[in-house]
């Protein structure tokens, strides 16, 4: 009796398998859902739209759009980020390692336009800001981040910035060559890209010539790639990847489980033929550009900083002094240590 009771309950719970299967709802594998500040509660309401519960509350999480700055189709923010990056791209892919003051100024100004873009889409509610007006925030606070990095006292910090930045730009590209990402879970995804900027700052302090060059390299096939991307496969390319990457906002939850970031054969070669040309870019620009990337002048010797200063009032000079100074930096010897930089 007990075994024909058994048998019919195996039975029973087999025939309705597929309707408790149906039952639940089915998500993309996307990694947001593994990056919550909280782990949301997710449903669907009855036409099928997703709805994102707080566990705590039980309250609604108000959902907004994804898009964070990159406009749609060729509309005034995608050409303007298309415009910047091709022209900030493509000099530093073939002659960053000439740019000296320009280059160190556009690694401050990356470094400021994505610390500042990704702090604003994770920080915005389900309203959000208008695309046009997030990517004027961010290129303006760019602009300042370039004024800041053209003098001598962000040298160093500048050459340290754009090595990080090559570095975590070729993570970026290989973690984004795979549908849903390299890997299911976030963290794992950013292991990978934060090892590689790791790698480039490190180089810097073993050889500065080759870190400036592979720096410059990656990071302008990086800027190149993804503007070539934006006008082949516009907003859905790797523009949807870096967002993938990047936005951990839960009022954006439901716009990333509805959608997910698979590359096309087009942007999976943009990103293998990038990553291929980067040592190419480099080589070339070690052939092209002998010169060492810091074109100070030679030190003062002892004796010409033996001056005798006039007697004179200079008060009117200071300024222009003072402003020289840090453009020019102190007039030291320079390190002959392959670790200064």
């Amino acid at each position: 009796m007990t075994a024909v009771v058994c048998l019919l309950v195996s039975w029973w719970l087999l025939s309705h398998s597929s309707a408790l299967v149906s039952a639940i709802p089915i998500f993309p594998a996307a990694p947001h859902i593994l990056a919550r500040k909280i782990d949301p509660v997710i449903s669907h309401s009855a036409n099928g739209s997703v709805i994102i519960l707080d566990p705590s509350t039980q309250q609604t999480i108000p959902q907004g759009s994804g898009t964070d700055g990159s406009g749609s189709g060729f509309s005034l923010p995608a050409i303007v980020w298309i415009v910047f990056l091709l022209a900030i791209g493509a000099p530093l892919a073939l002659a960053g390692i000439r740019g000296w003051r320009c280059t160190t100024g556009v690694a401050v100004g990356l470094a400021v336009i994505v610390c500042s873009w990704a702090a604003i889409i994770n920080s915005v509610n389900q309203v959000g800001i208008s695309d046009t007006l997030l990517t004027l925030i961010v290129l303006a606070l760019g602009f300042l981040g370039l004024v800041v990095g053209v003098f001598e006292f962000s040298r160093v910090i500048a050459m340290t910035l754009l090595c990080l930045i090559g570095g975590l730009s070729f993570g970026m590209r290989i973690t984004l060559l795979k549908t849903d990402l390299l890997f299911s879970s976030l963290g794992l995804n950013w292991l990978i890209i934060v090892v590689f900027g790791v790698a480039g700052g490190l180089l810097l302090i073993w050889t500065n010539r080759i870190a400036i060059l592979i720096a410059c390299a990656n990071a302008g096939t990086f800027l190149m790639s993804l503007g070539v991307d934006l006008i082949f496969n516009k907003q859905s390319g790797l523009s949807f990847g870096l967002r993938s990457l990047f936005d951990s906002n839960d009022s954006h939850l439901a716009y990333f489980i509805e959608r997910t970031y698979r590359p096309t054969l087009s942007t999976r070669i943009i990103l293998i033929a990038s990553l291929v040309l980067t040592p190419a870019f480099a080589f070339a620009q070690h052939l092209l550009f002998k010169q060492p990337f810091t074109r100070r002048g030679p030190p003062l010797s002892d004796d010409e900083l033996c001056l005798n200063y006039p007697t004179e009032d200079l008060s009117a000079n200071r300024a222009t002094a003072f402003f020289s100074g840090i453009w020019d930096g102190a007039k030291l010897k320079m390190s002959t240590s392959r670790f200064s930089v």
